[in-house]
Parts: C-alpha cells; sequence; structure tokens
C-alpha cells in the first residue's frame, strides 16, 4: 500500500460541544486589514465587516496596519473609525528606516511622529492603546460625534 492510499480508522471517541457563540465578548488585539495580511478590508464595505464581527462576537478591533506613512493611517482612520470609532482602535508606527537619517534624534523624532498620530486618533504602538480602550470610550476629542 503506498502512504498516499492509507486511511486512518480513528478510534477515540470523547464529547463533542458546539460553541456557536463565545460566552464573553471579544476584543481582537492583533488584526491586519489592509490587502497585504487582512483580505483587504481597507478597500471593503466596513458595514460588511461589522456584520462578520457581530457574527463572531467581536466588539473592538485592533487595526495594526496604519502604518507610519500618514497616508496610509488617515486612509484607515477615515474608512473604519468615521464608520464606527467604538468598535476600532488604529495603531500607527515609525518608520525604523529613518533610523539613519535621524541618528541619535531617532527617538526625539519618533516620539514626536509618533504624538501627532495620536493626535490624529490614532493609537501608539504600545499596551496603553488596549488597556484604554473600554466600551464606549472614545480616544479623542475628535472621535466625537
Amino acid at each position: 500500500m503506498n502512504l498516499f492510499e492509507y486511511r486512518p480508522r480513528p478510534v477515540l471517541v470523547v464529547k463533542q460541544t458546539l460553541i456557536e457563540q463565545p460566552r464573553f465578548p471579544v476584543f481582537d488585539a492583533h488584526n491586519h486589514t489592509g490587502s497585504d495580511f487582512g483580505g483587504g478590508w481597507d478597500r471593503r464595505s466596513v458595514t460588511e465587516l461589522l456584520d462578520v464581527l457581530d457574527e463572531a462576537g467581536v466588539t473592538h478591533i485592533v487595526d495594526l496596519d496604519g502604518g507610519w506613512g500618514e497616508d496610509i493611517l488617515d486612509a484607515h482612520l477615515k474608512h473604519f473609525k468615521a464608520a464606527a470609532p467604538e468598535r476600532f482602535l488604529i495603531f500607527g508606527g515609525v518608520n525604523w528606516d529613518a533610523w539613519s537619517e535621524h541618528g541619535h534624534r531617532f527617538g526625539e523624532w519618533a516620539a514626536g511622529h509618533m504624538q501627532a498620530q495620536a493626535a490624529g486618533c490614532a493609537r501608539s504602538q504600545n499596551l496603553e492603546a488596549i488597556r484604554s480602550a473600554r466600551p464606549g470610550s472614545l480616544c479623542c476629542a475628535r472621535c466625537r460625534r
């Protein structure tokens, strides 16, 4: 018999439990919504994504695809935060390639860059963003409607 013809017969019998909904609200703390890793949700309907999240019991999602360029970050903020500001946290980042350009002042440059991102409703890449996200909380005055 060839290996591709082998069909093992399961003999273990265990109780099976079907889980249809999570017991507790789900906070997705690591997600990519962009085309490269996340199925292109940044180009699809936010309502469609919200329907998928609701069906799965996901109350909040952290989008790590905000990038370090304001064009990418602003696009994600406009797309997701405008539609459902209380459901999405968009992380901005730092362009580590800029280290050679800024040298020993890189830390100051990066901190200023992240402060500018935070002023535009993005969350900096740190755990404080996740700790501060509570149902109904808003990240800044710009998100208030």
